[in-house]
């Protein structure tokens, strides 16, 4: 698109559209979850990701390349949201920070994978459709994979979560105790033969989520008890993607070779991952964020201050401030899906994930 001169500019607005796509994803397709499942909400990221992606290797201009961007973005924060929320529900309480974190591995091993296809797929427009048309994959599995639990029972379907209750059971070899199934009980059963018992899941249970019922981002600003841990999550996120994104962009001025500090620079994430969730129960969910918070804010701000000739330790400091960013960011996807409810937990993670691409959107032109 001849992208040069007093054209430059446009490069880093494409990743910006791209990042608006995800602000506003994340909240439809959060709330489309809620209200019609998080199987839907996957299906219709993945249609979105992989429409999108295909459509803007092929756009005749720059202006439709720009809408086909918004559409992908949109889909990929859908489809990861939606994902994540469906893992952490269909798990027990133990289970919750293992999968809240494991979950992050296959993303950095993705973004890594997209640095060695760009080895060898040098055309930009095959390169999006080799990353992006696979999400058409996906599609079958919504077919393969079952709906949440919780949400069925958030919304009384008791019928249907007995059904993949007795068929995880059966396939586990784990008998689940037949009062977990009662109709007339308070407790949430899940995947793994635990039960809930915490007030908001009780009164789930006990009644049918009717319209009035279902929440949307007012709900998360309503009360002032509620309206301080969000806000509080909106700036933890917004500058953790600012910084995530911007180390990520700005890979490419970090001296050697661009394919190999991009592949390095997403492939640290998976220490950091692991480490994550060792420190998580350990430290707690403040006590750990804010440390690594810490680290990866300092080690930013040192590299700032490190004079000509030693770009090896801008480099390291670089790397650093990825690890503890990257954690950062998982940590606080995990606390977001347990300080929310499971009657607008997707809504409260999409809008959280909404506030992180504010920071996306500016990390382009900051790194540029």
């Amino acid at each position: 698109f001849n992208l040069t001169c007093d054209r430059s500019w446009l490069g880093p607005l494409a990743v910006s559209v791209y990042m608006t796509g995800m602000l506003v994803g994340a909240v439809t397709i959060g709330d489309l979850a809620d209200r019609f499942g998080r199987k839907i909400g996957i299906l219709v990221s993945a249609l979105l990701l992989g429409f999108g992606g295909v459509v803007s290797a092929v756009s005749p201009n720059y202006y439709i390349f720009l809408l086909m961007r918004f559409l992908t973005g949109a889909g990929s924060i859908g489809l990861f949201q939606s994902s994540v929320v469906l893992a952490v529900e269909f798990v027990g309480t133990k289970w919750r920070t293992f999968t809240g974190i494991i979950i992050e591995i296959p993303f950095a091993l993705g973004e890594a994978m997209t640095g060695v296809l760009a080895v060898f797929i040098r055309d930009w427009r095959w390169l999006i459709v080799a990353v992006t048309a696979p999400a058409f994959l996906l599609v079958s599995y919504t077919w393969l994979m079952p709906e949440s639990v919780r949400w069925l029972m958030a919304q009384g379907r008791r019928g249907e979560a007995r059904k993949i209750i007795e068929t995880v059971g059966r396939v586990n070899n784990v008998e689940v105790p037949r009062h977990l199934l009662d109709d007339h009980n308070v407790e949430v059963p899940t995947t793994d033969g635990t039960s809930s018992v915490s007030a908001s899941q009780i009164e789930l249970v006990n009644e049918p989520l009717h319209k009035d019922k279902i929440k949307t981002l007012v709900d998360l600003l309503r009360t002032p008890k509620t309206r301080m841990r969000t806000c509080i999550m909106f700036f933890f996120l917004s500058v953790c993607a600012l910084v995530y994104y911007g180390l990520s962009s700005n890979s490419g001025s970090l001296g050697g070779n661009i394919f190999v500090n991009f592949i390095v620079i997403m492939l640290i994430e998976i220490p950091s991952y692991i480490f994550s969730f060792f420190i998580l129960d350990r430290m707690g969910r403040k006590g750990s964020l804010s440390f690594v918070f810490l680290l990866g804010g300092f080690s930013c701000l040192i590299s700032g201050f490190i004079p000509e000739g030693y770009d090896w330790l801008v480099v390291v400091l670089s790397m650093l401030g990825k690890f503890g960013i990257a954690a950062a960011f998982a940590i606080a996807f995990v606390y977001s899906t347990e300080i929310f409810p499971t009657e607008y937990r997707s809504v409260g993670v999409g809008a959280c994930s909404m506030c992180s691409r504010l920071g996306g959107i500016l990390a382009p032109f900051i790194a540029s």
